[in-house]
């Protein structure tokens, strides 16, 4: 072998070693009717099942109340995305409501900081109604957006959140949901 082919072996086996999408994803796949975000990967999957959340239909103000949510019943899909280096959560939510709107999904509700109410992020990543416990890596501040969004018996809830290294994007899918 020439130092050549051996040199262009050890930059192909450096570069493989430090790709995120070959050495850092998780397991899981993305829901069929949502490609994700081009550059993100896997950071936590739960395979489709069936299961009840609570969907956030407004701003949240306290975790454990009864106003703007809806539960449901159904198919449900959790994925936690991570994009590194951090994206402007608007670049992010316009990629996803144009898939949205391309797969016939129309927009309920959505939410742009503290919009979303003090209690959003906690409702959708802590407190095991939406996202399974300790399944999202959740970013806490108010560089935050909620998509929320439905077709027919078919919802989609995304929670956009920029950290300084890195964004964080939650999605949820409940499939053939029915009010629980």
């Amino acid at each position: 072998m020439t130092s050549r082919s051996r040199l262009s072996l050890a930059v192909l086996a450096a570069c493989l070693t430090a790709s995120p999408l070959l050495a850092q994803e998780s397991d899981g796949q993305d829901h069929p009717e949502l490609p994700r975000y081009p550059g993100s990967v896997i950071d936590g999957y739960r395979a489709p099942s069936l299961d009840n959340v609570v969907m956030p239909t407004g701003p949240i103000a306290t975790e454990d109340g009864t106003i703007n949510r809806q539960l449901l019943d159904g198919r449900v899909t959790h994925i936690d995305y991570r994009v590194k280096p951090a994206t402007a959560p608007l670049q992010i939510e316009r990629y996803y409501t144009d898939q949205l709107r391309k797969a016939g999904y129309k927009v309920a509700y959505s939410c742009i900081g503290p919009a979303c109410g003090n209690a959003m992020g906690a409702l959708i990543l802590n407190s095991g109604k939406v996202a399974p416990t300790g399944l999202a890596d959740g970013l806490f501040n108010d560089r935050i957006r909620v998509v929320i969004a439905r077709r027919d018996r078919n919802w989609v809830l995304l929670h956009i959140a920029e950290g300084p290294d890195r964004s964080q994007i939650f999605e949820t899918v409940v499939e053939n949901a029915s009010p629980a």
